[in-house]
C-alpha cells in the first residue's frame, strides 16, 4: 500500500488558465528545501515553492476531484490526506528529507 501524502489543492485565476495544481508539500520538489512536488494536469510533475500559494487560490472539492482522481488511479498510486494551507513545519520536512538523500548519495 502506498504511504500517505499530504496535499494541498489550488487553483490558478481564469487570467492564468484555471487550471489546479496539487502542492504535495512534504516531497522534495528538487535540491532546495524552500521548493516542494506539484502536478498539473498541463505539465504534469514538477517543482513549485511557496510563490504558487501567493498566486493561487485554495480549490474547492468539486474543482480539484478530477485531479485527485487522476492522481489516485495508476499508474501513480497517491494516497491523500487533503488540508487546506500547508503548514509551517513542511520546510523542516523537506530538509530532513534532503539531509537523508544527501547522506545515501555521499
Amino acid at each position: 500500500m502506498e504511504p500517505i501524502t499530504k496535499v494541498v489543492f489550488r487553483k490558478w485565476s481564469k487570467r492564468e488558465g484555471g487550471d489546479v495544481v496539487a502542492l504535495m508539500f512534504e516531497e522534495v520538489g528538487d535540491y532546495d528545501p524552500a521548493t516542494f512536488t506539484c502536478y498539473q494536469h498541463v505539465g504534469q510533475h514538477g517543482c513549485a515553492d511557496m510563490g504558487v500559494v501567493y498566486k493561487t487560490k485554495l480549490a474547492k472539492p468539486a474543482e480539484y476531484e478530477n485531479l485527485k482522481r487522476e492522481l489516485e488511479s495508476r499508474p501513480y498510486g497517491y494516497r491523500f490526506k487533503v488540508y487546506k494551507r500547508i503548514p509551517r513545519d513542511a520546510i523542516s520536512v523537506r530538509r530532513a528529507a534532503l539531509a537523508r538523500i544527501k547522506a545515501a548519495v555521499l
